[in-house]
């Protein structure tokens, strides 16, 4: 809800709690005596909460619609990209996360639980919201898995309809809180979902408080192409979306960037020729002019 609309609404409160004070008058021949008028009090009361409720009704219908970016770009709040709350592990490596406070960059801050979310998870999540970007947030929109499939460039094997419900679940199932500047989230990252009995259709609902990631400063545009080509290489994906919210990204310690990515891996020199591998593969996807790691300092120039 935008801060003027809590204003009204608290202004529209405190009103309410004034008007005992002001509708007195001063007994006629009794100098000093407050009399109370019943009568208007009770109006005015009603009065405050009719208007009251009709401000909540307001808010409750009013059009709330995410960014649209162009058909070959997706989405993101950078409270996601910036943090460690889709990870660069493999399905098979997720675990469940009991409100734990996640790595972020400063400024931001992810407490999650849940099953542990990965790259894949992103991709899912990002094709929801961009097919969702056209309609009004807290509305339901109506989905094919077979089109979901199509979107995220799998085959419509029985095999993939299987993992698009269980990432459909994961989303909903899952509770996330984020502080990222003056912006605040808290629910799961799909409200709802429902998949129609008998068919592979599927009613999906977004939280309208989403739109609050999604300031001007608080979201980046994803090139989907290059995140297509990097398919199936969590780490380099998870890396293409870091710093895609960067547009001149400052060096960074291996270590705070292996944070950031989620990654498990307790050698820090196996998890830097990790590094270098998926930094290869940006700069071959054309997203990295080029990169350098030296003494534990990673540092990366970005194509325009």
């Amino acid at each position: 809800m935008p801060t003027g609309k809590i204003l009204d609404l608290r202004n529209i409160f405190a009103f309410r709690q004034i008007i005992p004070c002001v509708a007195v008058k001063i007994g006629a021949g009794r100098p000093g005596k407050v009399m109370v008028k019943e009568t208007q009090l009770q109006k005015a009361s009603a009065s405050i909460a009719r208007m009251t409720a009709k401000a909540v009704e307001r808010e409750a219908v009013r059009y709330l619609q995410l960014p649209l970016w162009s058909e070959h770009k997706r989405g993101a709040p950078n409270s996601f990209l910036r943090s460690a709350l889709f990870s660069a592990v493999q399905g098979k490596d997720r675990r469940y996360i009991n409100g734990e406070v996640l790595a972020s960059l400063n400024g931001i801050t992810v407490r999650y639980t849940g099953m542990q979310l990965n790259q894949e998870d992103l991709t899912l999540w990002e094709t929801l919201v961009h097919n969702a970007r056209m309609y009004n947030l807290g509305y339901s929109c109506t989905f094919t898995a077979y089109s979901l499939l199509r979107n995220l460039g799998q085959n419509t094997g029985g095999e993939n309809y299987d993992r698009l419900h269980k990432g459909i679940i994961r989303l909903t199932a899952c509770a996330v809180e984020i502080e990222h500047e003056q912006a605040t989230y808290a629910g799961p990252l799909v409200k709802s979902s429902v998949k129609e009995h008998g068919t592979a259709k599927y009613m999906i609902e977004l939280n309208r408080e989403l739109i609050r990631l999604y300031g001007d400063t608080l979201w980046t545009a994803i090139d989907w192409n290059q995140r297509e080509e990097l398919r199936r290489q969590p780490l380099a994906q998870a890396l293409h979306g870091f710093y895609s919210t960067h547009r001149e990204p400052y060096p960074m310690k291996v270590e705070t960037i292996k944070g950031i990515m989620g990654s498990r891996n307790s050698q820090a020199a196996g998890f830097k020729r990790q590094l270098m591998t998926a930094m290869d593969e940006l700069v071959s996807v054309g997203f990295l002019k080029q990169y350098e790691i030296k003494d534990d300092l990673v540092t990366v120039s970005r194509n325009s």
